[in-house]
């Protein structure tokens, strides 16, 4: 959290980065489901040197996707244990914790490639056709917008808390219990306070230009689907299909 990489959208130019955001949510779906679906050390393979191919057309540097899981590695022991301790083999619980491991390193592609505004009008296009069925469309994708748009300004501000407080001797490495709760107090309670702030400024800014929930929204930018989108879902669609027959008939 205070290296403020996490959810960071990096402008360079790459291959990626020139997708659609559209082409690139709907490939994180295939890849989630066929990361639930891989069960055997074989798919996990074929599925990491997917996820190495797409890192490296992303031109954004491998440490970057790793420090996210170097962040879970607590939870990751957490999960080891309590699977151990429900009768689960050793080598299953490896499994699970490569699905996890690829599945966040995976969503790290889309939120290093992809603005805040590209993320909302892919999920507003994914979501278009449940319009027909009264759907929400465009209050999700605002909301969507709204709450990616949170989420690096939290890490910043609670970064800059944290800092704020250790200038002042604060100790965050020890101590008691209470002490503790004092930190946590310390850097929770004024992240609070500034998030309700920030969503009161972005509601004024929203009201002053006059904005309405029931209209249809425009975008500055125009995503268009190239041949390079095409490829992207070929190539996890043929994946698909491989781990899929290896499932079912194997």
């Amino acid at each position: 959290m205070r290296s403020g990489n996490f959810s960071r959208y990096y402008n360079i130019s790459s291959v990626i980065h020139s997708l659609n955001p559209l082409c690139k949510i709907l490939a994180l779906l295939l890849f989630v489901i066929m990361s639930i679906m891989a069960s055997n050390i074989r798919e996990m393979c074929c599925l990491f040197i997917v996820l190495v191919f797409i890192i490296s057309l992303s031109n954004v540097s491998i440490i970057k996707y790793i420090r996210p899981i170097y962040s879970m590695r607590f939870l990751f022991i957490l999960v080891f244990i309590i699977n151990i301790l429900f009768g689960v083999s050793v080598y299953d619980s490896f499994i699970i914790i490569c699905r996890i491991c690829l599945v966040v390193m995976y969503s790290s592609v889309l939120l290093f490639t992809t603005t805040t505004n590209g993320i909302a009008y892919g999920f507003s296009s994914l979501f278009r056709p449940l319009g027909v069925f009264g759907f929400p469309v465009y209050r999700v994708s605002m909301a969507i917008a709204l709450s990616l748009n949170f989420v690096p300004n939290l890490f910043f501000e609670s970064n800059r808390i944290i800092k704020s407080q250790i200038s002042r001797g604060l100790n965050y490495n020890g101590g008691s219990l209470f002490d503790r709760i004092v930190i946590i107090k310390n850097v929770f309670i004024p992240m609070f306070v500034n998030s309700i702030k920030r969503s009161y400024r972005i509601s004024d800014a929203m009201k002053v230009k006059s904005f309405g929930f029931n209209c249809d929204r425009s975008s500055i930018k125009s995503f268009r689907w190239s041949i390079s989108d095409f490829y992207m879902i070929t190539c996890h669609l043929m994946v698909f299909v491989f781990v899929l027959i290896r499932e079912v008939v194997m």
